[in-house]
């Protein structure tokens, strides 16, 4: 998570408020543009322990991408 003064890197909802104000991140996306590969998370990144990560890679040569888990 980030310390204070810095940027949130990720919205946690505010039970508080009423439904439809409950900002939160559903995903987390990490691309590697230099191996075409990106990895999601569903969740936050300090769900990162407990939940799996989803690989994609690219094709060399094709618009298409495989999925791997």
């Amino acid at each position: 998570m980030s310390d204070e003064g810095e940027a949130a890197l990720t919205c946690l909802p505010d039970m508080s408020l009423p439904e439809g104000q409950r900002w939160a991140s559903l995903a987390t996306v990490i691309l590697e543009p230099a191996t075409s590969t990106a990895r999601i998370l569903d969740g936050t990144p300090a769900d990162s322990g407990s939940r799996p990560w989803r690989h994609l890679a690219a094709q060399r040569g094709s618009d298409t991408a495989s999925g791997t888990r």
